[in-house]
C-alpha cells in the first residue's frame, strides 16, 4: 500500500499574512470590528459549530454580525479573513510535489468550515497539488478528536501504519499516534522530506 502524507493546513502549510501575521491583525481598522467583538459575539458562542459542520458559516455571520457592525456585510467579512490568510509555505508546498511524483499520496488533513476548504482546494489550487482534503465540516469531527482520523482513513483509503500526519498542533500529534499513525510536529523552517526520513523512515530520500 502507498504511503500517505496528511498535511496540516494552518500553521503548516498556510501561515497568515505575508510577514506571518495574524489574519485579524488589521481588521480594526479595515472593517471597523474588534478583534474582541468577533470573538464574544462569534467565535466563542458559534465557531465550535461551525467547524464541525452544525451550523453554517455564513447563517451564523448573518444573525451575529447586523447587532455589532450593521455597516459590515457577511460576505465582505468572510472575503476580508479569507485574503488575509492564504500565504502559501511554497518550500514545503514543493517538497509535497516532489513525494506526490514518487509515489507517495498527499491529502490535507485540516479544521476548517466548507467555504475556506473550498478556497484551498479552488482558489488557492491546492486540489493541483493533493490527491484530496480531509476537513473537519466535512466529516463532522475535528482534530483531535478520534473520529477525524478513522473518516481520514476511509477516505484514503490508507492504512494507519502507512499514513503519517504534519502538524504543527500537539495534541493531533498525539492523538494521530494513539490512532496508529506515524506523525509530525512541525515548525517552520525545515525541510519535510529529511523530517519524514529521519523520524518515520517512511520514505526514500527524494
Amino acid at each position: 500500500m502507498k504511503p500517505c502524507l496528511m498535511l496540516d493546513v494552518d500553521g503548516v502549510l498556510v501561515h497568515g499574512r505575508p510577514k506571518g501575521e495574524s489574519w485579524v491583525e488589521n481588521v480594526e481598522r479595515d472593517l471597523g470590528v474588534t478583534p474582541e467583538i468577533l470573538e464574544t459575539c462569534f467565535f466563542e458562542p458559534h465557531w465550535a459549530d461551525v467547524i464541525v459542520g452544525k451550523k453554517q458559516l455564513m447563517d451564523v455571520l448573518e444573525r451575529c454580525l447586523p447587532p455589532v457592525a450593521p455597516w459590515l456585510a457577511p460576505q465582505d467579512f468572510v472575503d476580508y479573513w479569507i485574503a488575509n490568510d492564504s500565504v502559501l509555505d511554497e518550500d514545503l508546498l514543493s517538497e509535497a510535489d516532489a513525494l506526490r511524483r514518487h509515489g507517495m499520496l498527499v491529502f490535507l488533513a485540516t479544521n476548517q468550515e466548507h467555504m475556506r476548504a473550498r478556497h484551498l482546494m479552488e482558489r488557492l489550487r491546492l486540489a493541483e497539488h493533493v490527491d484530496g482534503i480531509v476537513y473537519s465540516a466535512a466529516v463532522g469531527a475535528r482534530k483531535p478528536e478520534p473520529a477525524f482520523f478513522d473518516a481520514a482513513l476511509k477516505l484514503s483509503g490508507t492504512a494507519a501504519r502507512d499514513t503519517v500526519l504534519v502538524d504543527d498542533m500537539r495534541a493531533n500529534v498525539e492523538a494521530a499516534r494513539e490512532a496508529g499513525w506515524l506523525a509530525i510536529q512541525w515548525t517552520r523552517g525545515g525541510s519535510l522530506i529529511r523530517r519524514l526520513g529521519a523520524e518515520c523512515r517512511c520514505i526514500a530520500e527524494v
